[in-house]
């Protein structure tokens, strides 16, 4: 290496050019510098999301160049980072010193400002406006200070024994091939073993602030629906919403049908299989008191109202799922309010074929569904429910308790949703004593876990959970933590 370097100096310092004649820059600071940049680009990569490794495109970078690169994938970013290394190294090898000097300060502060920064991050130390300033402002002085420390102990002269000068040379390639092959080996390690953990979604378009709304997976058009719920405060109640959005697993998508349901909230969908459609029923209307009991399907481009001969009551926050046993949808639960606003339960169920709704049965004294957490996993064979503080299968046309073990702490509103391939389900948020919650809880193996990510959403309820086949991870929009929310949390398994 030092033989390519006397090599290029030699012939570029007989041109004309006075910025690329001797002196040069000491070694020890080009080999400081590359070690920085270096360290900056792996820890690029250490603090993508989990799902990265997953697919590319979930790239995170507040630099847009830098976030292009990294979804081309990580071998496009390998590559382009080690070109710049070797420009970085040329440029410091051929200037003189005067201006690499110049070109080392820029280079070495900015990359170990990032590594800091990324580091003071990742401790979660600071928060708040006022810590986060005081937190760039000591990033800012902990650079400088490392960076003249640098400069002072590989420019200056220094006085030692042949010993100890001896002893450095063999410890000083040790240490920075040894650091260098560590950063290199726990990279791999977090390509090869993915991390699990909640991860912030940013997508281009979004439904806004929503809560109390209504998914469902479209399995033939791959899509994820969603629609109405309730967006903004306007003074003394929430504003209902009428829209139609889709998720590709990518980004929201609004829907324009030329005919839609009214604005509603807490109504109730679900897919039908046999039929290719989506089912929507009932709902509160904007007042927030009155009931509806109308059915629309959805078939990727319009809404059309049903008009069935019988039909179940009007209500709010049931359950409506697919029976895979029968072909048919379900709807069992839900809630009105009677006079005085009084909470009252509602313990039907009924079943639509597609055209019509039939009576079916009654549910147990004991149970009350008011929320909508069914799942399947495939070895169970039949719809899960999760009802409070225990799990229900349907199982002929009617409710059975399913013995687990142990289960998460008692709770209303959270969703249940599953993961069919891996036959793991998952359950986050909802309340608990009057409290909201946002803890994770994972059913895999027959028994429950409660997951503790480094991140996590803020505590809510009336949020929107399902899980998306094309990223195979678990996403939750929205919910309530006080108002209406607007952001989107992605959970990625190992």
């Amino acid at each position: 290496m030092k033989n390519i370097m006397a090599t290029l100096r030699e012939k570029l310092s007989t041109g004309s050019l006075k910025l690329l004649t001797a002196p040069y820059l000491p070694d020890g600071l080009i080999w400081a510098a590359l070690l920085l940049a270096y360290t900056d680009s792996m820890i690029v990569l250490i603090g993508q999301p989990a799902g990265y490794w997953i697919d590319r495109m979930r790239a995170v970078s507040q630099v847009p160049v830098l976030q292009n690169i990294l979804a081309a994938g990580s071998w496009a970013y390998i590559l382009t980072a080690l070109a710049y290394f070797a420009f970085l190294w040329l440029c410091l090898i051929i200037f003189t010193r005067s201006v690499a000097l110049i070109l080392w300060l820029c280079v070495s502060f900015v990359h170990l400002h990032h590594s800091l920064a990324w580091a003071v991050n990742a401790s979660h130390v600071f928060q708040g406006e006022t810590a986060n300033v005081m937190a760039e402002l000591m990033i800012v002085a902990i650079s400088a200070l490392v960076s003249g420390v640098i400069l002072v102990k590989l420019l200056l002269p220094r006085a030692t024994s042949n010993e100890h000068s001896r002893l450095r040379s063999r410890l000083q390639p040790m240490a920075f091939w040894g650091w260098v092959v560590g950063l290199a080996g726990f990279v791999l390690l977090l390509a090869i073993v993915p991390r699990g953990g909640w991860m912030q979604l940013h997508p281009k378009h979004t439904p806004g602030k929503r809560a109390v709304s209504a998914v469902t997976y479209d399995s033939a058009r791959h899509r994820i629906v969603l629609f109405g719920g309730i967006s903004e405060w306007i003074g003394s109640s929430f504003y209902h919403e009428r829209d139609t959005w889709e998720w590709d697993g990518k980004d929201w998508i609004e829907m324009k049908p030329k005919n839609s349901p009214p604005a509603r909230a807490g109504h109730m969908m679900a897919y039908d299989e046999k039929n290719g459609i989506v089912v929507l029923f009932g709902g509160e209307d904007q007042s927030g008191t009155f009931m509806l009991s109308d059915t629309w399907t959805w078939d990727g481009e319009d809404w059309t109202q049903m008009s069935p001969e019988f039909y179940p009551s009007s209500r709010r926050g049931g359950q409506m799922f697919y029976d895979p046993e029968t072909q048919k949808i379900i709807l069992t639960g839900g809630f009105y309010y009677a006079t005085g606003k009084v909470f009252t339960p509602i313990s039907d169920t009924w079943a639509w074929d597609g055209k019509n709704w039939e009576y079916v049965s009654n549910l147990p004294a004991n149970l009350m569904i008011t929320n909508p957490n069914v799942a399947y996993l495939p070895s169970l064979k039949y719809p899960i429910l999760y009802d409070y503080k225990r799990l229900l299968q349907w199982t002929n046309s009617q409710w059975q308790v399913l013995e687990v073990g142990s289960m998460p702490t008692n709770r209303f509103g959270p969703w249940l949703v599953s993961d069919p391939t891996m036959e793991r389900m998952l359950i986050f948020g909802g309340i608990e004593n009057n409290i909201q919650q946002n803890d994770t809880w994972l059913f895999a193996d027959g028994a429950w876990k409660e997951l503790h990510p480094d991140l996590t959403p803020a505590p809510r309820d009336a949020h929107v959970m399902f899980y998306d086949p094309a990223r195979k991870s678990f996403i939750v929009y929205g919910g309530i933590s006080t108002y209406a929310l607007d952001d989107m949390w992605e959970y990625v398994l190992p």
